[in-house]
Parts: structure tokens; sequence; C-alpha cells
């Protein structure tokens, strides 16, 4: 078909289409659903701490040292008890803010020798790395949801079952699947060199859903160069605001597994004050 039959096919169709949205405008409303209203229903269905006010929250954060090292205590239990008495003497604390980015600090104990140097290091880059990632996909649930905002432009595609909703966020590629009362089951985020793909799970409650977990899995540039996580998650309402009270984590990071969990307490929130 040449181009001047496009064109007149193309003429053609919207002229058709047109008549019967005319003629039969419910039936056309049905394909074709109210994509914004489908989407501020959609974003309203889900716990925000954006929605809340909250400014940023501060919290210490305490590693459970023993579960981390349990498998390396079997085999070196007296050095592992040393370890871990050592290990409760670091303080971690973390500052969340109204975007979700956090900053960790910690406190710094003195190393015996240069390997012991060398491992405080690593547990500190570590605890960071870990805190900082969890609490960037904890966001995109929590602060706002994993959607675009209302007024932008995205692709709706809906069934018995489920909505089907791709955006770009810059250069990303982002595509959401959740089903009819809104729930979130998968999220896949596509960048030139970075795939992943976030499964939640929710609680729900009186002010939308609430993550409580994920499943998760990162495919970076090459084959090596992945990360699977499976996180549970207890929250706790500080100040009338759920944050997180209690994170275990496990996966594995290029083929190494790894478990660790982390209990946050002395929450401290900031909240915004509307000026009347």
């Amino acid at each position: 078909m040449n181009s001047k039959n496009l064109v007149r096919t193309g003429v053609f169709t919207f002229t058709i289409c047109s008549a019967i949205f005319l003629m039969f405008p419910s039936v056309a409303s049905a394909q074709q659903p109210d994509k914004q209203l489908l989407l501020r229903k959609a974003r309203n269905a889900y716990y925000s701490l954006k929605k809340e006010g909250m400014q940023k929250f501060s919290c210490d954060m305490t590693p459970n040292w023993a579960n981390l090292l349990e498998e390396q205590r079997k085999t070196n239990p007296a050095g592992i008890a040393r370890a871990i008495e050592k290990l409760n003497q670091l303080k971690f604390s973390v500052e969340v803010d109204s975007k979700g980015d956090a900053k960790v600090q910690h406190t710094e104990i003195a190393a015996e020798n240069p390997e012991m140097a060398q491992g405080l290091s690593q547990i500190y880059s570590g605890m960071e790395q870990m805190t900082t990632g969890f609490f960037q996909t904890w966001a995109v649930f929590v602060v706002r949801p994993a959607l675009p905002e209302v007024g932008t432009e995205f692709r709706l595609e809906s069934d018995a079952k489920l909505h089907h909703i791709a955006y770009k966020e810059g250069e990303t590629d982002v595509a959401v699947t959740m089903n009819r009362q809104f729930a979130i089951n998968s999220v896949k985020v596509t960048a030139e060199k970075f795939v992943s793909t976030i499964n939640p799970q929710f609680a729900t409650t009186g002010k939308g859903y609430l993550l409580t977990g994920y499943d998760a899995e990162y495919q970076g540039a090459t084959a090596e160069d992945r990360t699977v996580l499976h996180v549970k998650l207890d929250n706790q309402k500080v100040a009338g605001i759920q944050i997180p009270q209690k994170l275990a984590l496990q996966g594995s990071y290029n083929g190494s597994p790894f478990a660790v969990e982390v209990a946050f307490s002395g929450c401290t929130p900031t909240m915004l004050i509307e000026l009347k």
C-alpha cells in the first residue's frame, strides 16, 4: 500500500470511528475509559506520607549482627561472639526526607589491626548502601505511588482482572500492573543499562495500601551484575504516621547470598504545619 492509500485509509478510519462515537457514545466510552479518572482513583488508593504532610523523620538503626553472622558462627563461635560484642558498640541512625532520600550516620570504633579497619569500612559502606537502596524503593510506594502524575501522558490497557500502565520518566520506561482494586503487583523499570522488576505486598489500611514487603530483581549491564531481594517490613505509627519498624532483607548479589535485619527505634517525624 502506497503513502496516498495509507493517508486515505487513515482518514477513512478516523471518519468511521467518529461516526461510531456520535452514534454510540456509551460504547466508545466503554472501549476508551477515562484514563485520568482511573489514574486519580489508583493514586488515591495508596497510603501516602506526602499527603500526610511528612517533611522528614529520623530513627536509630540497630542491625541484628547475630543474624547477619549466623553462618560464620557455626565454624568460629568464639571469634564471632567477640565480633558481635564489638559490633554492638556501633551506633547507626538514618534521616529520611520528604522525597524518601535517606542519609545514614554512624559512630566509629577503634580498629585493632588493618584487617579490622578494612572490615569496619566495608560495614559502614554496606549499611549505607543497603539503607539508602531500601528507602529508594520504599518511597516509590509509601511517599508517593509508583504511578504517573495526574495530567501526564501514559498508556493504559485493561482487561477483566488487571490494569496495565506504561509511561516514561525521562529516558526510563516504567510498566505497572495492578488489579482492579488498584493494588500494584508488578513494577518494571527499564533503563539503558539497567532493568528492575519489583513485586510489592501491601496491607490494607483506612488510608490506603501500605507497603509490607517486596520481591525484586535488579539486572545490570552484564549477566553477572544481578541482585535478588526478598524484603519483609513491619511498620509502626509514630506521631500519627506510618514508618518502618523492622526490616528483614535477604537475597543474593552476583551470586553471593546475604541476610540482614534492622530495627528502627526512637523515631522522630517532622510534619508540615499548614498556616491558617
